[in-house]
């Protein structure tokens, strides 16, 4: 009961000024989100799905003032239909379920506050945040499970936004499959004319099981690359290596 005061109260002090949450749809959230790889978040505003408390008392807290500090950091979605429902396998009123811009689920928890709605906000960009990269000088053991991400690179503005876009939020839930190496770019050096490197920044994917080598080389990419491009780079070469994983078990 003293749960179901603090939702009313929340409705009755929120600041009538100030820019609110703005509520759009599913697809428009994910498509908005592959852009600025900001998550989604999804409010299950129906009280046809079981448990939690009735939702009149819970959605007066996205008006609240702690809540809505948190709205550039997201796009929110209002969850009142059927379909959105079964999209996001909803299972209770009042649960809140925030996607990453592919749609995977980074929290899902139900909500009775605007407290509770607060932490899970903060946890959702706690464990989708940027990483920084442990750049390995050496030469990776053969028949690593992961695949090799060699970057030859110097100091100049392009080689460094091509290390900030691997470590990007969009990028860093990638980093556990892969090794990353880096080679100092310098022209005419033995490294690079034996990779056959014609500029830095250069990335090259190598396959993972594999020997050290140029002829183990999947991908290769030069110059800058925003983060989106960057995970599509990437995900290339993983899934040429599950396809030729796949080859092998047959």
């Amino acid at each position: 009961m003293v749960r179901f005061w603090i939702g009313w109260a929340l409705f009755v002090l929120a600041p009538a000024g100030g820019e609110q949450i703005k509520w759009v749809k599913l697809e428009d959230a994910l498509g908005s989100s592959a852009g600025d790889g900001k998550p989604a978040v999804v409010f299950c505003a129906t009280d046809v799905l079981p448990g939690g408390l009735p939702v009149k008392y819970v959605e007066p807290a996205f008006a609240s003032e702690a809540v809505r500090a948190y709205r550039d950091e997201f796009h929110f979605v209002k969850c009142t239909d059927q379909k959105t429902a079964k999209a996001v396998k909803a299972a209770s009123k009042c649960e809140l379920i925030i996607l990453d811009p592919e749609g995977s689920e980074i929290v899902r928890m139900v909500v009775g506050s605007a407290d509770e709605i607060v932490a899970a906000l903060k946890k959702a960009l706690a464990q989708y945040d940027r990483k920084p990269i442990v750049w390995n000088a050496d030469v990776p053991p053969e028949g690593s499970e992961k695949m090799i991400v060699l970057l030859f690179g110097d100091d100049s503005t392009d080689a460094a936004a091509a290390v900030t876009s691997l470590e990007d939020r969009r990028v860093a839930r990638i980093h556990e499959q892969c090794v990353f190496v880096r080679i100092t770019y310098r022209k005419d050096s033995p490294e690079t004319r034996e990779w056959n490197i014609q500029r830095a920044p250069t990335l090259l994917l190598l396959g993972s099981g594999k020997e050290f080598k140029p002829k183990s080389v999947l991908e290769r990419s030069s110059g800058r690359k925003s983060p989106r491009e960057m995970k599509a780079f990437l995900a290339k070469g993983l899934t040429a290596i599950e396809k030729a994983r796949k080859e092998v078990r047959r």
